[in-house]
């Protein structure tokens, strides 16, 4: 009896203290040690404006992992914790987006990496809603920070992709897709 009493005050205690070390690392900066001074952790999500007919794997903001898109119209990545950017900018903030892309109707998974600058409007990295990445067409990428999310009208960034999803088009030096039909 004993022992287990001791095991389960050891997990009550255990728990609680592991969930609150993970989520320090995207705590502002204050305190966070596990960021770099004159940085901040921030959470990322993602957008893909691509249409169907293409998904976007994994994806990675200065080489920290993004997450999952799964799709190419709209949501479906998820939040995660954390990319480490500045706290502070005067200058431009430059930030490298490493992307990979499948298209299951011709077998193609390409990777692309871009290196965009990082657009704030108002809010400082750490606050508002975190950093979201913007998968255009052309495999162009933006990667915005601001104090409203991406379903607002006030958001500054691209507007989030809504009504049908229209067919990704692919580019020349990609597989077209098969025809449809006869």
């Amino acid at each position: 009896m004993t022992n287990n009493f001791f095991k389960s005050a050891l997990l009550r205690w255990l728990l609680p203290s592991l969930l609150a070390l993970l989520l320090s690392a995207c705590a502002g900066a204050g305190s966070n040690r596990l960021v770099a001074e004159g940085k901040i952790a921030t959470s990322i999500s993602s957008v893909s404006h691509y249409g169907k007919g293409i998904g976007i794997g994994n994806f990675y903001v200065n080489g920290s992992w993004g997450g999952v898109q799964y799709n190419g119209w709209g949501g479906g990545g998820k939040t995660v914790c954390c990319v480490s950017l500045p706290y502070k900018t005067s200058t431009p903030t430059m930030v490298t987006v490493k992307w990979e892309t499948y298209r299951t109707a011709v077998t193609e998974k390409r990777w692309h990496e871009a290196t965009v600058p990082l657009h704030i409007s108002e809010a400082k990295p750490g606050t508002g809603y975190g950093a979201v990445v913007h998968f255009l067409p052309g495999h162009k990428v933006e990667i915005w920070i601001a104090d409203e999310g991406i379903g607002s009208p006030n958001y500054p960034g691209p507007a989030y992709p809504r009504g049908p999803a229209p067919n990704y088009i692919h580019l020349p030096d990609e597989k077209p897709e098969p025809a449809q039909g006869k």
